[in-house]
């Protein structure tokens, strides 16, 4: 399970033409060095023997046959594990053994689904908030997200940057791209002279989170992909390759300063070249701005899809009546034109699901190996307990300090962690509350350190109700 040798880039010295390399499968199925592993989206499982696939999914949108075939993978290949939700609009694939990871990986090239790029020091899946070309006024951002991919890839050095590099497109001023907590954040605004894009620039999470800062000047929108471009390329140049904790993006403004980082992208932005058909790249609202008006998140308990429940979702995705997204946080959305379309259509879904709790969930220690607590039994937990509440506030779960669950940018945000009291272990919760999830630069405020785990529960409770008399 290889990745081809790579072409000799054409024209210019600084990119390549491909956009994403084709994968063969020789008798080896998993490459040896884990790098190259990752950028087909594999990665290993806290059980040894066992991976885990990572299916990017452009913009949220899987169509129907996607979806069944999904559905056949799981029941197949990983009959015991149920197709898991990320935050990044990616599905993953989880129990595959040696032997059944190419087997997954030729079926999800068949249904046109990849990992290349899912996982790795490399551009992530570009994200769009799950409303784009849906609500009215919110344009269409699919074609630029995958123009976006396609362009940022044709660098030389797109696959072995110095750290992973995240971009998000909103569509609507809500900002659900969550723009300030990724590298680029771009959220669209129609003008008198068409659609322009407000920019935030190198935020992220992880154990230190630091959201973005915003660029001074609304972009137009053939100049996105030159914009993104000279990000990359100021990360490219200046990122740390000799410290993986100091090598994401904003390490490099925390080290420049903002005034001199900003200076720094606006010169390497003025000599970037504008691509090839970038300003025939469409952006256009629902015809007439007549969008889909009404909509319902399908809560999806910590993020797990069993087999019977993407047969649903094929249903609905085939459907001309509704439109079918991946959210941001473990959530799927569907549009419909009326209230009662909606209801007939989720009808087959468990009906908690339907309006539930927002709760994100990483594997924890059910997958992964840097987890510390049992997030899964945490958000089961919480789910019981916020359902019965009128207000739901949004919970992020995360299995170590690393924040995978975006905890930092959550209502209530929990951190996992071990405390060590006679010689006994126990799980223990580092919990912050009141971010606004990455809508604005606002991170979370440290309300309690090594909660236990009833703690926790009860100050999720307590947000909530507050949250409720407001």
């Amino acid at each position: 399970m290889d990745v081809e040798a790579l072409p000799e880039p054409a024209g210019s010295p600084e990119v390549r033409s491909d956009m994403e390399a084709p994968v063969r499968f020789p008798t080896d199925p998993i490459p040896a060095e884990p790098a190259r592993a990752k950028l087909l989206g594999l990665h290993p499982q806290r059980q040894e023997g066992l991976w885990m696939q990572r299916v990017r999914v452009s913009a949220g949108r899987v169509t129907g046959p996607q979806w069944r075939a999904l559905a056949a993978i799981v029941r197949e290949l990983t009959p015991d594990e149920p197709l898991h939700l990320t935050t990044r609009q990616d599905l993953e694939i989880h129990g595959l053994t040696a032997a059944t990871a190419p087997q997954a990986q030729r079926r999800m090239a068949e249904a046109g689904l990849t990992g290349l790029g899912s996982g790795g020091d490399t551009l992530r899946n570009v994200t769009v908030c799950p409303c784009a070309g849906v609500k009215p006024g919110a344009p269409e951002l699919e074609p630029l997200a995958r123009f976006l991919t396609a362009h940022l890839r044709s660098h030389l050095q797109a696959y072995a940057l110095p750290r992973k590099f995240k971009v998000s497109l909103s569509a609507c001023r809500d900002a659900c791209g969550l723009p300030w907590m990724h590298d680029v954040g771009l959220v669209a605004r129609s003008t008198d002279d068409g659609w322009v894009f407000d920019a935030t620039v190198a935020g992220s999470l992880g154990a230190s989170p630091a959201l973005g800062i915003a660029w001074p000047a609304p972009l137009a929108a053939a100049d996105v992909p030159r914009f993104v471009m000279a990000a990359m390329e100021v990360f490219i140049q200046h990122g740390d390759r000799a410290n993986r904790r100091r090598a994401r993006l904003r390490h490099v403004r925390q080290r420049l300063g903002d005034e001199a980082f900003l200076a720094l992208l606006r010169e390497t932005f003025d000599a970037t070249a504008a691509p090839p058909g970038a300003a025939d790249v469409p952006i256009e609202a629902p015809q007439g701005d007549k969008g889909l008006a009404h909509q319902r998140r399908i809560a999806v308990p910590a993020g797990d899809l069993p087999a019977e429940v993407l047969d649903v979702l094929a249903d609905l995705a085939d459907r001309g009546d509704v439109v079918v997204r991946l959210g941001i946080h473990q959530g799927i959305w569907v549009f419909a034109a009326s209230e009662a379309t909606l209801e007939a259509v989720l009808a087959p879904l468990p009906p908690s699901w339907v309006g539930g709790p927002v709760i994100v969930a990483c594997p924890g220690m059910r997958w992964c190996s840097r987890s510390l607590v049992d997030t899964q039994a945490m958000a089961h937990r919480l789910w019981e307990d916020l359902g019965a509440l009128p207000s739901r506030p949004f919970v992020a779960i995360s299995g170590c300090p690393n924040g995978c669950a975006h905890s930092a940018v959550a209502d209530i945000g929990l951190f996992g962690g071990q405390v060590v009291h006679d010689d006994q272990r126990s799980d223990a919760f580092t919990v912050v509350i009141g971010s606004s999830a990455g809508q604005t630069p606002q991170i979370g405020t440290l309300v309690q350190r090594n909660a236990t785990p009833e703690e926790a529960i009860d100050l999720v409770l307590a947000h909530a109700r507050e949250k409720a008399d407001d």
